[in-house]
Parts: structure tokens; sequence; C-alpha cells
């Protein structure tokens, strides 16, 4: 079984090839460069460095939001191409989840937040004590005292006294997070902030397993607000 995960769905321009077993190969970059110049370029360097072809794949993943209006219909579009070129089956994972799964059999709580904008995140809280990641609740966009309250309400039910907290959403606020938790809240590696395509390709092979596929025809990224225009057409300014 082979894999291509596509995740473009963040400033960070991800692609993985993965089978059951393994990571075959992978292309990471979290630089100037837009979406549109790397990602492409990136696909065709993994499968050529792995001696793969559309051909090969079982399938194609892509991570389908929240995140960058732009980004996310970049990646969308590239597995789509790809998926009716080579008339593969389409996976679409969460971006939240995808982060999420940077952290596995711990006991900790992990929160998941990317930069949503407007003094805001989009966020959701994972149990991550086993090897696939378990939401707690829903993924909304909020601003960030709604994360700490939400944290604190999930920590008691769940008997969790230690926090993890990843993805560029937390940056902006760090001093905010550290303030409130204190030393509950533990420091996270650099490997492990942003999101990575070998995670999507992992969640991806078991969502494979299970047939869980997407009408490539109708999928859509997954927002959770309106964009900038949609919501000033909304208020008349447009």
């Amino acid at each position: 079984m082979n894999i291509l995960a596509i995740d473009s769905a963040t400033p960070v321009a991800g692609v993985a090839l993965v089978d059951e077993n393994k990571v075959i190969g992978e292309e990471w970059v979290n630089y100037k460069k837009t979406h549109s110049q790397t990602l492409m370029p990136m696909v065709d360097q993994v499968l050529s460095r792995c001696d793969c072809t559309v051909a090969d794949l079982q399938a194609i993943a892509v991570t389908i939001g929240p995140g960058s209006f732009t980004g996310l219909r970049i990646g969308l579009a590239a597995a789509k191409g790809l998926a009716l070129a080579g008339g593969k089956p389409l996976i679409a994972i969460s971006t939240l989840e995808v982060l999420a799964h940077n952290f596995c059999y711990s006991s900790c709580l992990v929160g998941a937040l990317l930069d949503a904008r407007k003094q805001e995140v989009y966020a959701a809280f994972y149990n991550v004590e086993n090897a696939y990641p378990q939401i707690l609740g829903e993924e909304i966009a909020c601003p960030p005292s709604a994360v700490t309250a939400m944290a604190r309400n999930i920590m008691t039910k769940y008997h969790k006294d230690k926090l993890i907290l990843l993805g560029d959403g937390v940056k902006p606020y760090e001093q905010y997070f550290m303030q409130e938790f204190a030393d509950n809240l533990l420091p996270v590696p650099i490997q492990h902030k942003l999101p990575r395509a070998a995670c999507l390709g992992s969640l991806a092979v078991q969502k494979y397993i299970n047939r869980e596929f997407e009408d490539v025809f109708s999928l859509c990224p997954v927002y959770l607000r309106l964009s900038e225009a949609q919501t000033r057409l909304g208020i008349g300014e447009i």
C-alpha cells in the first residue's frame, strides 16, 4: 500500500509517501515561498526519489482544514487533480487531527491550535493516550481566552494535569498561555510544533483500511469561519 500525503493548510508545505509499515519519503518546508511554487515540485521529488509513480499509489490524502484559505485550496486542487488523473481514491483528514498526531501514548491533553488571525485561533483538543488521537469536543474558531477555558474544563473532566499546545496558533499568544497554565503547560520540541505530512499519511492508512474515501467532485475545504470577502459581502461592504 502506497499513499501520497499532501499538506498545505498552513505556512508549512509537506508531502510524504507512506505505506502501512513506514514513512518511505517526506519533503517538508517552512520558508518564504508560496505553496503554488513549492507543492507540486515537492510531489515530483518525493515520488521520483522513491521510484514511485501515480500509477503505483493506492490513494491520495490531503489536509482538508481548517487553515489558510488559499493554502487549503491549493492542496485540495493538487490532491483532486492527482486522484482524478490516476483514478485513485481521495482521503481527507482534519489539519488539527494531523497536528495532534505528532504525539501518541501520552497522558497529557493535547491542544492543536492554528493561527486564524483577527485575534482568534482554530482549536481542538485530543486524547493521545493511544496510537491515534481522539478528539474531545469539536473544532472551533475562537479567541485565546476560550481556549484556556476549554482546556481547563477538559483537563478537569478527563483528569489531565499536563497540557501540550501545538501549532502556529500558539506562538502569538505564548506568553498568555504560559501565564495561564504555568507548570502545567509542557514545552514542545521544535520538530513536533507544526503539521507533518508523515502524520497525515499515518492517519490516512487507517482510513484506507476502513475504506473511508471522499467524493472527489463534492469535497470542499473545512474553513470553520467565513473568509474576509464573505464577511464583507454579508454585511454589505461589497
